[in-house]
């Protein structure tokens, strides 16, 4: 009891949690109580395989809502184990926010968090060391919701089984994980993502192999764009308040722009090394990644809004300006080139995420952040077939072949030029 006392509720985590507060004023304000637990209903029983945006499926009131509660548990969870925040788990956090308004919800998300707890007993380990990839693992939260409400046969029966392989899958989660990591060295953001696309593809064979299909979704709203923007706006100048308010504003920035001289690709939690004037870099980036969506043309919606919280929450754990910029730019040109129109929800979410490339240019320098940023498009927009829209993080699926496949080159072209800022080989 007396270590119980003594632990108190990070501000960090308070400041998060305004967040979820904002979202919920501003669901309530919009709709009643009744029809918002209707559509709650709707999105918790929806296949949510990509691309589900919540807010065409089942209105923005019950979207920010499903967001809100996501968020809440999982601090919930962080505090009653006593966590202790750091770059990761904030963008964790920021993630399960995002990605809970096209394809989280409670329903398909307890199972996969309930295997990764399964995990830590088993290693007789905290579960405070692992709640962190408790979060990351939703990203094959469509697999459960797949298992659970398609096809006509009894909804008991497959939701059983959904929940058994949910279970299963967050239970193989973290060894997936460290094994990502392990492959592209800390060049891409996403271990999760990359984890999660192995998983969706056996998922997809052996889906297939029972003669059985998954049909893709796409729902993609367009008619909140300017409330979302103000939303994300207002996060934005939240964020770079709170982190200037402590030390004022030239420390604050002075160590912001200490983040942003940042080179070393493995040693990415701002948070813990530059407190919190990181998140000045988060309110810099999540207004620069809202702007870039809204000067292309893109509609702010679910999955938008879903993939600039996430640049957000990774700008305290390895994006900054100087980093993202280049790989941005290399997407963009890469979107610009394809042949489908600019302004496909394919297009818009690969243009997003591939700044989990960001350790590249980070590490190598503009250029190479350039071809990254093209090479992740040019990936990205094929690479979910064979997930079958079960990997939400599909990007980091493709962020991930990218990294793999371009850092080798990066390394032997500039040993082969001299350079002596590569890497050394392990």
């Amino acid at each position: 009891m007396e270590k119980a006392a003594k632990f108190r509720i990070p501000i960090d985590y308070y400041k998060i949690m305004s967040i979820c507060v904002l979202f919920l004023v501003i669901a309530f304000v919009m709709d009643t109580p009744y029809n918002i637990m209707k559509n709650l209903v709707v999105i918790n029983t929806s296949r949510s395989v990509l691309v589900s945006d919540y807010i065409a499926m089942a209105g923005l009131s019950a979207t920010l809502v499903n967001s809100a509660v996501s968020v809440l548990i999982f601090i919930g969870l962080l505090v009653i184990n006593k966590c202790q925040p750091n770059g990761k788990i904030i963008a964790a956090l920021f993630l399960t926010m995002g990605f809970s308004m096209f394809g989280k919800n409670i329903v398909n998300t307890l199972p996969l968090c309930f295997g990764v707890w399964l995990f830590a007993k088993v290693h007789k380990a905290k579960f405070s060391n692992y709640i962190m990839q408790a979060m990351f693992a939703a990203t094959v939260s469509p697999l459960v919701s797949e298992i659970a409400f398609s096809g006509e046969e009894s909804r008991i029966y497959r939701v059983v089984l959904a929940y058994l392989v949910g279970i299963f899958v967050g239970f193989i989660f973290p060894e997936l994980m460290e094994a990502a990591k392990r492959m592209h060295r800390g060049y891409c953001l996403y271990n999760s993502g990359i984890a999660g696309g192995f998983i969706a593809t056996f998922a997809v064979g052996l889906i297939k192999f029972t003669g059985a299909e998954i049909q893709p979704e796409n729902y993609w709203s367009t008619e909140y764009t300017f409330l979302l923007a103000v939303a994300a706006y207002a996060i934005s100048i939240a964020a770079i308040l709170f982190g200037v308010i402590k030390d004022g504003p030239r420390k604050a920035f002075g160590k912001f722009f200490r983040i942003i001289k940042e080179h070393d690709h493995d040693n990415k939690d701002y948070l813990l090394l530059h407190g919190r004037a990181s998140y000045i870099n988060i309110g810099i980036m999540c207004i620069i990644t809202t702007s870039t969506m809204l000067l292309l043309g893109f509609p702010i919606n679910g999955p938008i809004l879903g993939g600039i919280l996430t640049v957000a929450g990774f700008a305290v754990a390895g994006k900054h300006v100087k980093n993202t910029i280049p790989v941005l730019i290399g997407s963009i040109m890469a979107a610009q080139l394809n042949f489908f129109d600019l302004t496909t929800p394919a297009n818009a979410l690969s243009i997003l995420f591939s700044t989990g490339l960001a350790p590249i240019a980070c590490k190598f320098g503009w250029i190479w952040g350039i071809l990254a940023g093209f090479l992740h498009v040019s990936v990205a927009i094929f690479i979910g077939e064979l997930n079958g829209g079960l990997n939400l993080y599909n990007n980091g699926f493709a962020g991930g072949f990218v990294a793999i496949t371009l850092v080798p080159l990066i390394i032997l072209s500039e040993k082969r030029f001299g350079k002596n800022n590569t890497e050394k080989e392990q």
